[in-house]
């Protein structure tokens, strides 16, 4: 243990008031948050459209179990999770610092990070001494969704909270260095990337006279109106700003077009927020980008696989754009990659159940 006796036992009291704060969230639902095991009833209506779409049969089995059944071919859905990958395959991709490595072997591009635990604590502040613009924290396994998960983390009292936050979900942990850009999710099936999303982050348009202050400024006034959520020129807008060169007293050009945001945080809190999906981009992704997903693929021997990554500009390599692969997700949700609102359900779908009912 490299922590004093006295830190470490201020860190358990710590710790147990995050769990019983995290328990309370919960029970609440304070956090406001639609998890995608939170989506059944979406995820059934979405299934027996596709089954009627190819005219299969839709069995449900139980609330959260459907079988799809055609030609004599019959596969399993236990809402949004699929029969592709084995248990292995599956335990290995939920392992971060083992994905990084086997990635990293085969010159792929990700975060440059350091792995820990509660009792060295020392290592990630050293880590974030190193890069002072920003780092996450976050579970070393088996978390999704953003849980557990901090970012822009700027100082060591910030890291030490984002530790506790994480150990609750993990004991082994990670700080890696925050990546500029946007996040992407690139899904691969059987080998091939079929389709793409965004979490796109608002973009504002300079005027040649206004600094990028006043333009938010004029820009929440509009959202104010509408009711919806304004814009902040908290850290994720800096560090937003930063990467392309821009600050908050920056005048921009007139037609430039820059991200103010590149985190969906509307609570501005920086812990646990989601990553949400909302815009089609698969013909953004240059082909450098589709084989390093097609890579990662390949690399977890996974059938159908979710790859995130954070990259200022996905019609380059990431060698390029300085982005890198922050994860692999073997249960990917498709609830990321359509409109409810305008389709009965996710293009995707169609070759996902053709290749599940394959011969």
């Amino acid at each position: 243990m490299n922590v004093s006796r006295l830190k470490w036992q201020l860190i358990q009291w710590e710790r147990l008031l995050a769990r019983l704060r995290k328990f309370w969230e919960v029970k609440r639902n304070s956090s406001k948050q639609v998890y995608v095991q939170d989506r059944v009833p979406e995820y059934r209506d979405m299934w027996r459209a596709v089954a009627e779409s190819i005219g299969a049969n839709f069995v449900p089995l139980t609330d959260d179990l459907w079988e799809i059944v055609l030609n004599g071919r019959k596969t399993r859905i236990l809402s949004y999770r699929m029969e592709f990958d084995d248990p292995v395959i599956l335990e290995m991709a939920g392992n971060k610092p083992l994905v990084y490595r086997l990635l990293r072997e085969r010159g792929l591009r990700v975060p440059e990070h350091e792995v820990f635990q509660l009792e060295n604590l020392d290592r990630a502040e050293a880590f974030l001494t190193r890069h002072p613009k920003g780092c996450v924290v976050k579970p070393a396994n088996g978390t999704s969704s953003g849980l557990g998960i901090t970012t822009h983390i700027l100082t060591r009292h910030e890291v030490r909270k984002a530790a506790i936050l994480a150990s609750l979900y993990d004991s082994t942990l990670l700080v890696e260095r925050m990546i500029p850009g946007e996040s992407y999710r690139l899904l691969v099936l059987d080998g091939e990337m079929i389709h793409a999303v965004r979490r796109r982050g608002p973009r504002l348009v300079g005027d040649g006279i206004s600094t990028v202050h006043e333009l938010i400024q004029a820009e929440n006034k509009r959202l104010m109106k509408l009711g919806k959520d304004m814009l902040g020129t908290n850290r994720d807008c800096r560090f937003a700003l930063d990467y392309q060169n821009l600050s908050l007293s920056s005048v921009p050009a007139k037609g430039r077009s820059f991200v103010a945001q590149s985190v969906n945080d509307p609570s501005q809190r920086r812990a646990e927020v989601r990553t949400i999906y909302d815009e089609n981009v698969s013909e953004l992704v240059c082909d450098a980008l589709k084989k390093n997903a097609e890579s990662v693929a390949e690399s977890l021997g996974s059938r159908f696989i979710g790859v995130d990554v954070i990259t200022t500009d996905p019609t380059v390599p990431l060698e390029e754009s300085g982005g890198a692969i922050i994860e692999a997700n073997t249960t990917p949700g498709l609830h990321h990659h359509y409109d409810v609102r305008h389709e009965k359900f996710p293009g995707p779908a169609l070759r996902v159940i053709r290749a599940l009912l394959q011969p």
